[in-house]
């Protein structure tokens, strides 16, 4: 047995990667996406750099939810998400400010899960656009304040007084952290 798992897992390591087309069927009430064409018919997707947010946002566009207790209307960032998150925000060329912001923002986005605070889409959007300019010498700290202000907007809009943030990592909403 452990010799089967050995040879799949080398097989699976060296199978070369390729990026096909995806075909999105409609079968009655539901949406089956396939590398093969529909057998009545169906739209090819347009190639594009898969996140996972977009992973997530195919689930809930078809209907399928996802566990864990939400707030209505509240968008979270799913848990593939925020580890992606927690894998930015230890690389090398961050400063200390910087990783403290991905800090805040994975705190945020726990919280976000556990239904303490009420986001929306766009909410998020802000938020990965902050986390990228966290690569982008010259617009981190506008970025930061960016998303620290609509945190606290968030949290005024969801009856807290301020932003919910990782221990320790609570700053006023123009500061860097």
């Amino acid at each position: 047995m452990p010799r089967r798992l050995v040879w799949l897992c080398l097989s699976l390591a060296l199978a070369p990667v390729q990026a096909g087309e995806i075909w999105k069927c409609q079968q009655g009430n539901q949406v089956r996406y396939s590398d093969q064409p529909c057998p009545a018919q169906g739209d090819t997707l347009p190639a594009r750099a898969l996140q996972p947010n977009v992973v997530a946002a195919e689930l809930r566009a078809s209907g399928a939810a996802s566990s864990g207790t939400r707030l209505a209307g509240n968008v979270c960032p799913e848990q593939v998400e925020i580890a992606a998150m927690e894998s930015r925000a230890t690389a090398s060329s961050l400063g200390p400010a910087e990783q403290q912001f991905f800090k805040g923002e994975i705190a945020r986005a726990r919280q976000c899960r556990q239904g303490r605070v009420r986001y929306s889409a766009s909410d998020w959007a802000l938020s990965r656009q902050a986390q990228a300019d966290q690569f982008r010498p010259g617009a981190e700290a506008e970025a930061r304040q960016r998303a620290e202000a609509m945190h606290q907007a968030a949290a005024r809009a969801s009856g807290l007084r301020s932003a919910p943030a990782a221990a320790g990592a609570s700053s006023p909403a123009g500061a860097s952290r």
